[in-house]
């Protein structure tokens, strides 16, 4: 197995605001120093909230939660919706991020840092986390309650064990498959929820790690928050300063597409739906329940039903940094567009902007993929080609030499041909260009003749050809966007050997907020 690793900007297909980031000096950067002061008074809470979280499903931390509790160490953070088991393989690649970036900080400052994983429990687009892909095919988790609004931690696990062993038949791991049912199996003798069962599989996959998980839906968590949330209702919330940030990126010319509510909360209330709310009058409403009716004051009123409110996904972030204050957030592509439209927002309620770090960006190449990449002469160097870009390469190589010669030729007697025409009587140019095309369309069919057969000769190599750009590149996504990680480390090793090779990157001549793209191929040693 070997790694190649290069500079993020290296990697194809960034958006402007992505190369900007990437290529700039970023924003303002605050010591480590600060932020702890700045999060000191937060830390015991959070602590307390992980510690019983954990307990809650019989699971120990390992000595994990110590570094935490000291006041002087800090956080680097990433999060992501509970995608089924795992989802596509960028998910793992956030977490392998923010965990080797932990210790290169920690080793650099002298102090602790602790890797969080912030699960977005409360997201209720139940579509977006119901699918996985195995080696062949896509398989998606029906639900009971999937057309509702309930944020998908609060899920049961109904239906989800038979979908589940599905794909782990489909190319996963034996070992690796087994140890996701075992863990699932657990959940259900408990009757736990989906977020449960995804914190579970969480610690089969980096518990013997420095992580640790964190489910901010928490009533304590949101307790300490209700100031934050009170702003919304009282017409100094977050959507003015969200607004010019935005502007101001447009007229950088980088394209923001989140969309920009008036009020960044939802409300959610026991097993009911979570809705947005919406200034209706000059009161508020989540679809038909009328918030705060009583017309008490906002603040008190936040404070009391803090528990009920879940942060919009402009105003997450803001709560993110109120609890954790880390040094550095991981982030996807995507999702750095939509932070960027938060520095307005972060200044205006005073709390400490983290610096934005890109996660990596990794292709995994099989022998096979190597071998017909090789075909085709592709590299990433070169972009991303579709399969049929893929294909026409191909073929173009694989044309009868002697055509280049025929052509030649061809344009040779065209020219001749008009150039007698011509010198018997300049009427006859029309005649001699006309038939010069004639031959164009001829010889243009005879190739398209000579390139069906060739296909047809190799009709199986171009299958394999077609399955092996498909596995790089497909649909205007690269692989990490589609392809699950257990299946694209089946071929380099397993799960564990490729997420080992990630973490122990060596970045040292680096600095700690380089980001990086890799390519780990699967190489043969005895050939």
């Amino acid at each position: 197995m070997k790694l190649y690793s290069e500079k993020a900007s290296a990697y194809p297909g960034f958006s402007p605001i992505v190369m900007d980031h990437l290529t700039g000096e970023g924003g303002e950067k605050i010591s480590l120093g600060e932020r702890i002061r700045s999060t000191a008074t937060m830390r015991a809470v959070v602590c307390d909230v992980i510690s019983e979280q954990y307990r809650e499903v019989g699971m120990s931390m390992n000595g994990r939660l110590e570094k935490l509790r000291e006041i002087e160490s800090g956080t680097v953070t990433t999060g992501h919706q509970l995608q089924l088991c795992g989802g596509p393989a960028f998910f793992h690649y956030k977490i392998i991020t923010t965990i080797r970036l932990a210790r290169k900080l920690e080793k650099e400052s002298g102090r602790g840092v602790v890797p969080i994983f912030w699960l977005a429990s409360e997201d209720h687009d139940f579509k977006e986390v119901s699918w996985v892909n195995g080696e062949s095919e896509k398989f998606v988790w029906s639900n009971p309650l999937e057309n509702s609004k309930l944020p998908v931690g609060k899920l049961s696990l109904e239906g989800i064990e038979e979908v589940v062993k599905d794909w782990g038949g489909n190319g996963v791991n034996l070992m690796e498959s087994e140890a996701v049912m075992l863990e699932l199996q657990k959940a259900k003798e408990n009757g736990e929820k989906y977020v449960h069962l995804f914190r579970r599989w969480l610690e089969l996959w980096y518990g013997d790690t420095e992580l640790l998980v964190l489910d901010a839906s928490h009533p304590k968590l949101k307790n300490t928050a209700a100031a934050l949330f009170a702003h919304e209702f009282t017409g100094s919330g977050i959507a003015s300063a969200v607004l010019k940030t935005t502007e101001e990126l447009k007229l950088r010319g980088f394209k923001v597409g989140t969309h920009i509510r008036d009020v960044n909360l939802f409300f959610q209330k026991g097993d009911g739906e979570r809705v947005g709310i919406v200034k209706n009058g000059d009161g508020f409403l989540a679809g038909k329940t009328v918030i705060n009716s009583e017309g008490e004051d906002w603040g008190a009123w936040c404070k009391k039903n803090a528990e009920f409110l879940s942060p919009g996904v402009l105003l997450r972030p803001l709560y993110q940094e109120f609890l954790l204050s880390n040094s550095h957030v991981v982030l996807g592509p995507g999702e750095l567009g939509y932070w960027k439209q938060l520095e307005g927002a972060f200044q205006i309620r005073e709390i400490v902007m983290p610096v934005l770090h890109l996660r990596d960006h990794v292709l995994v190449l099989s022998e096979e993929l190597l071998s017909n990449a090789a075909q085709v002469g592709w590299s990433i160097e070169k972009g991303w080609w579709g399969e049929e870009e893929w294909k026409k390469v191909w073929l173009e190589g694989k044309m009868p030499s002697g055509i280049v010669d025929l052509e030649e030729k061809l344009s040779e007697f065209k020219r001749l041909s008009v150039e007698v025409a011509v010198g018997t009587d300049s009427t006859l140019e029309g005649a001699a260009l006309a038939s010069g095309a004639t031959m164009d369309k001829a010889i243009g069919n005879l190739l398209k003749k000579i390139g069906k057969a060739i296909k047809r000769q190799n009709e199986q190599f171009l299958n394999d050809l077609s399955s092996s750009a498909l596995k790089i590149y497909s649909k205007g996504s690269p692989q990490d966007r589609y392809m699950n990680f257990h299946i694209l480390s089946r071929d380099v090793g397993g799960f564990y050997q490729l997420r080992n090779l990630l973490l122990e990157f060596d970045c040292s001549r680096e600095k700690a907020v380089c980001e990086f793209m890799h390519v780990v191929s699967s190489v043969n040693e005895n050939k």
